[in-house]
Protein backbone atom coordinates (compact mmCIF):
# COMPACT_ATOMS: atom_id res chain seq x y z
CA UNK A 1 0.00 0.00 0.00
CA UNK A 2 7.75 5.76 -0.11
CA UNK A 3 8.39 2.36 -2.09
CA UNK A 4 6.74 -0.39 0.56
CA UNK A 5 3.53 0.52 2.05
CA UNK A 6 2.87 -2.65 3.59
CA UNK A 7 6.20 -3.06 5.88
CA UNK A 8 8.34 -0.68 7.88
CA UNK A 9 11.51 -2.85 7.43
CA UNK A 10 14.28 -1.73 5.07
CA UNK A 11 15.37 -3.59 2.04
CA UNK A 12 17.41 -6.74 2.90
CA UNK A 13 19.98 -7.93 0.28
CA UNK A 14 20.63 -7.70 -3.72
CA UNK A 15 18.39 -8.71 -6.51
CA UNK A 16 20.37 -11.88 -6.46
CA UNK A 17 20.23 -12.62 -3.03
CA UNK A 18 16.50 -12.48 -3.91
CA UNK A 19 16.68 -14.99 -6.38
CA UNK A 20 18.67 -16.86 -4.82
CA UNK A 21 17.57 -17.10 -1.45
CA UNK A 22 16.27 -20.85 -0.36
CA UNK A 23 12.73 -20.83 -0.10
CA UNK A 24 12.27 -18.77 -3.50
CA UNK A 25 11.47 -22.00 -5.60
CA UNK A 26 10.78 -21.09 -8.74
CA UNK A 27 7.22 -22.19 -10.33
CA UNK A 28 6.56 -21.16 -14.00
CA UNK A 29 3.43 -19.66 -14.66
CA UNK A 30 0.77 -21.67 -16.86
CA UNK A 31 -1.00 -19.79 -19.42
CA UNK A 32 -4.24 -18.60 -18.07
CA UNK A 33 -3.97 -19.31 -14.50
CA UNK A 34 -2.46 -15.74 -14.25
CA UNK A 35 -4.98 -13.75 -12.44
CA UNK A 36 -3.35 -10.67 -13.05
CA UNK A 37 -0.11 -9.03 -13.87
CA UNK A 38 2.13 -5.59 -13.52
CA UNK A 39 5.27 -4.86 -14.68
CA UNK A 40 7.69 -6.99 -12.71
CA UNK A 41 5.15 -8.67 -10.58
CA UNK A 42 1.89 -11.88 -11.29
CA UNK A 43 -0.61 -13.00 -9.21
CA UNK A 44 -1.00 -16.91 -9.32
CA UNK A 45 -3.84 -19.31 -7.41
CA UNK A 46 -2.28 -21.08 -4.46
CA UNK A 47 -1.67 -24.34 -4.48
CA UNK A 48 -0.93 -27.02 -1.58
CA UNK A 49 2.79 -27.25 -2.77
CA UNK A 50 2.85 -23.28 -1.57
CA UNK A 51 2.71 -24.15 1.96
CA UNK A 52 5.92 -24.49 2.94
CA UNK A 53 6.69 -20.72 1.42
CA UNK A 54 3.53 -19.48 2.98
CA UNK A 55 4.45 -21.04 6.29
CA UNK A 56 7.77 -19.31 6.54
CA UNK A 57 6.15 -16.35 5.43
CA UNK A 58 4.02 -16.30 8.41
CA UNK A 59 6.62 -16.90 10.55
CA UNK A 60 7.87 -13.65 9.94
CA UNK A 61 5.92 -11.94 12.89
CA UNK A 62 8.04 -13.51 15.80
CA UNK A 63 10.74 -11.43 14.54
CA UNK A 64 8.58 -8.35 13.08
CA UNK A 65 6.00 -7.40 15.36
CA UNK A 66 4.81 -4.65 13.13
CA UNK A 67 3.04 -7.62 11.41
CA UNK A 68 -0.05 -9.03 11.94
CA UNK A 69 0.16 -12.48 13.33
CA UNK A 70 -0.51 -15.40 11.29
CA UNK A 71 -0.84 -19.39 11.46
CA UNK A 72 2.75 -21.27 10.68
CA UNK A 73 1.43 -24.76 11.56
CA UNK A 74 1.23 -27.05 8.15
CA UNK A 75 -2.45 -28.12 8.77
CA UNK A 76 -3.33 -24.51 9.60
CA UNK A 77 -2.07 -23.08 6.34
CA UNK A 78 -3.17 -25.97 4.97
CA UNK A 79 -6.68 -24.83 6.41
CA UNK A 80 -6.14 -21.93 4.52
CA UNK A 81 -5.06 -22.89 1.20
CA UNK A 82 -8.50 -25.13 1.27
CA UNK A 83 -10.44 -22.22 1.91
CA UNK A 84 -9.19 -19.77 -0.48
CA UNK A 85 -9.87 -22.49 -3.12
CA UNK A 86 -13.42 -22.64 -1.92
CA UNK A 87 -13.58 -18.91 -2.50
CA UNK A 88 -11.86 -19.44 -6.07
CA UNK A 89 -14.95 -21.61 -6.82
CA UNK A 90 -17.75 -19.87 -4.79
CA UNK A 91 -17.00 -15.72 -5.00
CA UNK A 92 -15.80 -14.09 -8.62
CA UNK A 93 -12.72 -12.49 -8.14
CA UNK A 94 -11.88 -13.05 -4.28
CA UNK A 95 -9.25 -15.56 -2.78
CA UNK A 96 -5.28 -15.37 -1.85
CA UNK A 97 -2.83 -15.53 -4.56
CA UNK A 98 1.14 -16.35 -4.63
CA UNK A 99 2.50 -13.38 -6.12
CA UNK A 100 5.48 -14.01 -7.94
CA UNK A 101 8.27 -12.01 -10.00
CA UNK A 102 8.33 -12.54 -13.50
CA UNK A 103 10.78 -15.10 -13.50
CA UNK A 104 8.98 -17.47 -11.46
CA UNK A 105 10.29 -16.54 -7.88
CA UNK A 106 8.05 -16.68 -4.67
CA UNK A 107 7.78 -12.66 -3.87
CA UNK A 108 4.66 -13.04 -1.24
CA UNK A 109 1.04 -13.68 -0.88
CA UNK A 110 -1.62 -11.26 -1.85
CA UNK A 111 -5.23 -11.13 -1.06
CA UNK A 112 -8.52 -9.91 -1.72
CA UNK A 113 -11.07 -11.59 1.29
CA UNK A 114 -14.69 -10.95 2.15
CA UNK A 115 -14.52 -9.16 5.91
CA UNK A 116 -16.33 -11.21 8.56
CA UNK A 117 -19.54 -9.90 9.29
CA UNK A 118 -20.39 -7.40 6.52
CA UNK A 119 -20.16 -6.67 3.01
CA UNK A 120 -16.65 -5.39 2.90
CA UNK A 121 -13.74 -6.37 1.74
CA UNK A 122 -10.61 -6.20 2.70
CA UNK A 123 -6.67 -5.91 0.90
CA UNK A 124 -3.81 -7.94 2.48
CA UNK A 125 -0.55 -7.91 1.31
CA UNK A 126 2.52 -9.98 3.07
CA UNK A 127 5.77 -9.64 1.48
CA UNK A 128 9.33 -11.65 1.60
CA UNK A 129 11.62 -9.32 3.51
CA UNK A 130 14.01 -9.88 0.45
CA UNK A 131 11.41 -8.26 -1.53
CA UNK A 132 11.00 -5.47 0.87
CA UNK A 133 11.86 -1.65 -0.02
CA UNK A 134 11.50 -2.84 -4.23
CA UNK A 135 8.14 -1.56 -4.93
CA UNK A 136 6.53 -4.92 -5.15
CA UNK A 137 3.95 -4.05 -2.29
CA UNK A 138 2.94 -0.95 -4.42
CA UNK A 139 2.24 -2.28 -7.86
CA UNK A 140 0.46 -5.91 -5.59
CA UNK A 141 -1.72 -3.40 -4.09
CA UNK A 142 -2.71 -1.24 -7.43
CA UNK A 143 -3.19 -5.44 -8.65
CA UNK A 144 -5.76 -5.98 -5.90
CA UNK A 145 -7.58 -2.48 -6.05
CA UNK A 146 -8.01 -2.93 -9.65
CA UNK A 147 -9.66 -6.46 -8.74
CA UNK A 148 -11.60 -5.33 -6.22
CA UNK A 149 -12.71 -2.31 -8.00
CA UNK A 150 -12.85 -3.74 -12.10
CA UNK A 151 -13.87 -7.27 -11.44
CA UNK A 152 -15.77 -7.39 -8.00
CA UNK A 153 -17.02 -4.41 -8.53
CA UNK A 154 -17.34 -3.22 -4.83
CA UNK A 155 -17.85 0.18 -3.42
CA UNK A 156 -14.76 0.68 -0.81
CA UNK A 157 -11.84 -1.62 0.24
CA UNK A 158 -10.39 -1.96 3.62
CA UNK A 159 -7.13 -2.57 4.85
CA UNK A 160 -5.88 -3.46 8.51
CA UNK A 161 -2.60 -3.31 9.91
CA UNK A 162 -0.76 -3.05 13.23
CA UNK A 163 -2.10 0.39 15.13
CA UNK A 164 1.97 1.50 15.53
CA UNK A 165 2.95 0.39 11.72
CA UNK A 166 3.13 4.58 10.78
CA UNK A 167 4.68 3.62 7.31
CA UNK A 168 1.96 2.10 6.44
CA UNK A 169 -0.44 4.59 7.55
CA UNK A 170 1.20 7.25 6.22
CA UNK A 171 1.44 5.93 2.49
CA UNK A 172 -2.52 4.83 2.52
CA UNK A 173 -3.33 8.24 3.25
CA UNK A 174 -0.89 9.19 0.65
CA UNK A 175 -2.81 6.72 -1.87
CA UNK A 176 -6.21 7.98 -0.41
CA UNK A 177 -7.06 5.31 2.36
CA UNK A 178 -8.80 7.16 5.07
CA UNK A 179 -8.31 6.50 8.40
CA UNK A 180 -11.40 4.60 10.15
CA UNK A 181 -9.40 4.10 13.77
CA UNK A 182 -8.54 1.48 16.02
CA UNK A 183 -11.04 -2.13 15.52
CA UNK A 184 -10.57 -5.30 16.55
CA UNK A 185 -9.42 -7.69 13.52
CA UNK A 186 -8.93 -11.36 13.60
CA UNK A 187 -8.81 -10.80 17.37
CA UNK A 188 -6.39 -8.69 17.43
CA UNK A 189 -6.60 -4.94 17.45
CA UNK A 190 -5.77 -2.80 14.46
CA UNK A 191 -5.68 0.37 12.70
CA UNK A 192 -8.32 0.11 9.93
CA UNK A 193 -7.85 2.16 6.71
CA UNK A 194 -10.77 2.29 3.60
CA UNK A 195 -10.46 3.18 0.00
CA UNK A 196 -13.85 4.57 -1.98
CA UNK A 197 -14.24 3.46 -5.69
CA UNK A 198 -14.53 6.94 -6.42
CA UNK A 199 -11.09 8.05 -4.74
CA UNK A 200 -9.20 5.09 -6.58
CA UNK A 201 -10.99 6.15 -10.13
CA UNK A 202 -9.91 9.90 -9.32
CA UNK A 203 -6.08 8.62 -8.33
CA UNK A 204 -5.90 6.15 -11.44
CA UNK A 205 -6.69 8.56 -13.97
CA UNK A 206 -4.31 11.45 -12.33
CA UNK A 207 -1.34 8.61 -12.52
CA UNK A 208 -2.40 7.41 -16.30
CA UNK A 209 -2.26 11.33 -17.04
Amino acid sequence: MAPDPFQSEPSLGSAESFRSAADGRVRRAVPGLVVAQSRRMRLLPLDYDDIPQLSGLFAQTSAYPLLMDSPTRFIDVAAIVACVHRLYAGARGLGAWRAEALDGTFVGLLSLLPVQGSDDLEIHVRLKPEAWGRWYAIEGTHLLCRQAFDVVGVPRLLGYCHPEHRRVRRIALRLGFRDLGLCEHRRQLAQCYALDVATWRERSAAVAH
